[in-house]
């Protein structure tokens, strides 16, 4: 009976002696919506499922066809299979008479070579199931042609990406994408761990960028894969999808990822990460783009591992409070003296920064109610006024009124780019604001605070484009100079030698530990890099014996990373002196002089 049946199909399909493989179209008269196709080819193991695949699933894309026969069996050296289809109506058949000729090149492909079979089904799209199984299959074959590099815990692995990513994750992704993310994450977990091993100490980083294709309901979408591997070094630390978006987008802005891509695999020493990224403009990345991230995303990654800090609480001190407004009070001397304020740092939580402000100002018979001057301003529902006292009088007739009130900032306005807290930043809103409620005023305890802030400024603008690229750099080098005082009035031009001579050491030395000079407007400026924390100490404990005045000199010391970067400005004209001091920095210490 099976035999008769598939000599007809035989006979019918390869009419006139055509060569397989060969399908065949055609509608009953009687009845236009049935619909019969019919495929001969020779023999290949899963031939006739693939036939039937394309057909039932796809001939009319997104709508599964009803079937009412399938036929199939091996006849004389062929695969001989025949398919019914019982279609609803004209629109249909339009859909199926515009789309069989696209489908019959690629069933024909698929039945003449397994391998484009699977191809075809990948960009077609599997079930979940079907999908798991090629999955396990392609890791499978991996692990037996690369037992050195592969072990059978991969396994374990897969599995988890497939327990703890979304359908739609899977949905999107064909068996080759997912099994690429499974073995990369996988080698990088055992070249991370070689790593660990070879230096624990040391923040290491494994990167890798590949275009991809998402099978969208809307058809293929380009997009970059990142995937990336680093170790913790110490408790705490944090690294997630928005530090990875914050580093990639420091060469790409306005970069966005394609949401649900994240998938990340945490262990305790350890974490690697997965992420697919487009455009905003959705246009492909060009190769130059990619090379610029493999050039410098590392370093962007291992500026943003986060360090987690327990929430800062320190009860406020009323001994302080009393002493505060006593302290402003006696600033109030004059009819015409500003308003005196005074700020401190309360508390920190996982969502809000708290200052306590102490404000006094003279009573003047014009002078607006403190409730009425903070209600139409930014903070107005921020803050919250403890207390509102009069504590002396000017001239007999004049109140003094003083004003303790606490003020919350959301700190997510205020995180750098390696997400800590500015509370700087943070402090200069808070002055800021109070100035646009109450106009010009006297911040007590920040007069240093803002002449920092006036030169920072001008430091910014005298680098201009630099300035931009290196903002967490230039924020940490200002801060770390000592003393404080001269970051405050030291000409920006000689801050802007000492910053450059840092980005050079940073960017173009390979060596461990090294040393450069220079000598301009008549000072001596000198960048150290050192490798070891006890050759820091040696340079500091030498240049201290040299008992240089603290006006002369001035020091900054940074870690980045790994390395420690010791800077140092000496403000003594005499070139007999500057030799002395240069000549301190031991030779033992097997230092490269540039």
């Amino acid at each position: 009976m099976y035999d008769n049946l598939a000599e007809e199909i035989l006979s019918r399909v390869l009419l006139n002696k055509c060569e397989p493989p060969k399908l065949t179209w055609s509608q009953s008269p009687e009845d236009p919506l049935r619909l019969r196709v019919s495929l001969v080819c020779l023999y290949r193991k899963g031939a006739a499922k693939f036939f039937y695949d394309m057909v039932a699933r796809w001939l009319i894309p997104g709508k599964q066809l009803e079937v009412s026969l399938h036929f199939a069996t091996y006849y004389k050296g062929y695969t001989v299979s025949e398919i019914v289809l019982l279609l609803e109506n004209a629109k249909d058949i339009a859909w199926a008479k515009h789309n069989a000729p696209f489908l019959e090149k690629e069933i024909l492909m698929g039945v003449h070579s397994i391998y484009h079979a699977k191809k075809i089904l990948e960009l077609r799209g599997l079930s979940l199931d079907e999908k798991t199984v090629l999955v396990q299959e392609k890791i499978a074959a991996m692990v037996r042609r690369f037992p050195r590099a592969f072990d059978y815990d991969i396994f374990g692995e897969m599995q988890h990406l497939f327990l703890t990513s979304k359908e739609d994750f899977k949905a999107i992704r064909g068996p080759s994408e997912i099994g690429r993310i499974v073995f990369t994450l996988y080698l990088f977990r055992i070249n991370l761990e070689k790593k660990m091993a070879k230096n624990p100490s040391k923040r290491h980083v494994c990167l890798r960028l590949k275009k991809t294709l998402l099978h969208t309901p809307f058809g293929l979408k380009e997009v970059l894969s990142i995937f990336v591997g680093l170790n913790f070094l110490k408790e705490h630390e944090l690294f997630e999808e928005r530090h990875f978006l914050s580093a990639v987008s420091q060469f790409i802005p306005g970069i966005q990822s394609i949401p649900g891509s994240f998938f990340a695999l945490e262990d305790e020493k350890h974490q690697r990460f997965y992420l697919d990224v487009e455009k905003p403009t959705q246009r492909p990345f060009s190769s130059c783009e990619i090379k610029e991230l493999e050039k410098g995303l590392k370093a962007k990654i291992r500026a943003r591992v986060e360090q987690l800090v327990p929430p800062v609480f320190m009860p406020r001190n009323e001994e302080e409070v009393m002493r505060g407004i006593l302290t402003l009070s006696h600033q109030l001397k004059y009819l015409r003296d500003l308003p005196q304020m005074m700020i401190s740092f309360d508390e920190q939580t996982d969502t809000e920064l708290c200052f306590t402000v102490i404000l006094v100002r003279i009573l003047h018979p014009d002078s607006l109610p403190i409730k009425e001057l903070l209600g139409s301003g930014k903070l107005s529902d921020s803050i919250s006024i403890d207390r509102i006292k009069v504590v002396g009088m000017l001239r007999r007739k004049h109140p003094k009124e003083a004003t303790v009130m606490r003020i919350r900032l959301p700190s997510a306005t205020f995180l750098r780019e390696n997400f800590s807290v500015d509370l700087l930043q943070a402090r200069l809103e808070l002055v800021k604001e109070m100035k646009s409620a109450f106009g010009e005023v006297r911040d007590y305890n920040g007069g240093m605070i803002a002449k920092q802030s006036e030169n920072f400024k001008a430091l910014k603008k005298e680098l201009r484009k630099d300035a931009e690229k290196h903002a967490l750099l230039l924020q940490n080098f200002f801060h770390a100079i000592f003393p404080a005082a001269l970051s405050t009035t030291l000409d920006p031009k000689l801050l802007k030698i000492l910053f450059q001579m840092l980005v050079d050491m940073m960017q173009s030395s390979k060596e461990t530990v090294l040393l450069k000079s220079k000598q301009a407007s008549d000072y001596l400026f000198v960048m150290t890099k050192l490798s070891e924390l006890s050759l820091k100490q040696k340079v500091w404990s030498r240049i201290e014996s040299l008992h240089i005045p603290s006006n002369e000199l001035l020091s900054m010391q940074m870690q980045v990373f790994d390395t420690f970067y010791l800077g140092f400005l000496y403000l003594n004209p005499a070139r007999d002196k500057q030799k002395t001091f240069l000549e301190t920095i031991p030779e033992s210490l097997a230092m490269n002089i540039m």
